[in-house]
């Protein structure tokens, strides 16, 4: 749950962020970036792209020393090595998007089930009874949330964390961090004011999803959190909490956080998907609150 900036100034890209009011020029970059970092295996990119180059051309210089010791010709040498280059180059890539495909999604199907289970187990007479069972329910949620979110994003063990941010009673200003996915060490209870939080903003503009793509693009304080010092996610996912009285009657009580390290992880329709494929885990938890 970053914070946002504060003066005048800086709340300048977080209304441009609320209003999505991006140029053109904005959003292609941003389908690059998005492409980029989801698209293009993660061996590929800075460090893995010069061990990648290194490895390609060491499979490929074999036409290049036949040419050297004059037993084929410049261009019987050039096309050969091309041609070796494209293959080798086709192959890794396809090594690698299915080394990503696969791994973790065992493991994180049968975590998945054992959430399940920790809330049908929270769950006395189809509800949970007594603060302790909430609490556990609660968790269970968050924790089915964190690893359906892990199969939709393609990470890894650990990269997603979600959180419950709830007003502090009937304060308007400040929050707390209820409740995390299971497994997740990062401090909760902690009572902080909550008119920096980007989380907070969006809870005030309505009830609608919203997503940070990339952190880093708001700079400065945005990098602090209300728990901790420095932030290790770069791309956030926020789903406001609302309790309904009524058709007429709603109010917002916080929201969930879905983060993770990887910028642009939620982008495309990937929030989407995880909105309305949860649909009946995220109403659980208005009830539960």
């Amino acid at each position: 749950m970053p914070k946002a900036l504060a003066t005048s100034q800086d709340s300048q890209p977080i209304e441009l962020w609320l209003s999505d009011g991006y140029g053109r020029g904005y959003r292609f970059k941003r389908y690059a970036w998005g492409f980029y970092y989801n698209r293009i295996p993660r061996g590929f990119r800075v460090i893995g792209m010069t061990h990648w180059l290194a490895k390609t051309g060491l499979a490929s210089s074999a036409p290049a020393v036949a040419f050297f010791y004059g037993s084929v010709g410049a261009a019987t040498a050039a096309v050969t090595a091309a041609a070796i280059f494209l293959a080798n180059s086709v192959v890794t890539v396809l090594d690698r998007l299915s080394q990503e495909k696969s791994s973790g999604t065992g493991q994180a199907q049968t975590e998945l089930m054992v959430r399940l289970g920790d809330l049908l187990t929270g769950m006395k007479g189809g509800r949970a009874v007594g603060q302790a069972d909430r609490d556990d329910a609660i968790r269970a949620c968050l924790g089915i949330l964190e690893n359906y979110a892990r199969l939709v994003t393609r990470s890894k063990k650990g990269d997603i964390s979600v959180s419950l941010v709830l007003f502090a009673g009937n304060s308007t200003t400040r929050m707390k961090v209820r409740h995390r996915n299971p497994g997740n060490e990062r401090p909760t209870n902690r009572e902080f004011d909550a008119t920096h939080l980007m989380g907070f903003h969006a809870c005030k503009r309505g009830t609608e999803p919203r997503v940070v793509h990339d952190l880093k693009k708001f700079g400065g304080k945005s990098m602090v959190s209300p728990t901790q010092t420095t932030v290790n996610y770069r791309s956030i996912f926020m789903i406001p909490v609302v309790t309904r009285r009524g058709e007429a009657d709603e109010k917002i009580r916080g929201f969930i956080s879905i983060d993770s390290p990887r910028p642009y992880a939620f982008y495309g329709n990937r929030s989407s998907v995880l909105v309305v494929t949860c649909e009946p885990v995220l109403s659980r938890i208005n009830e539960l609150i």
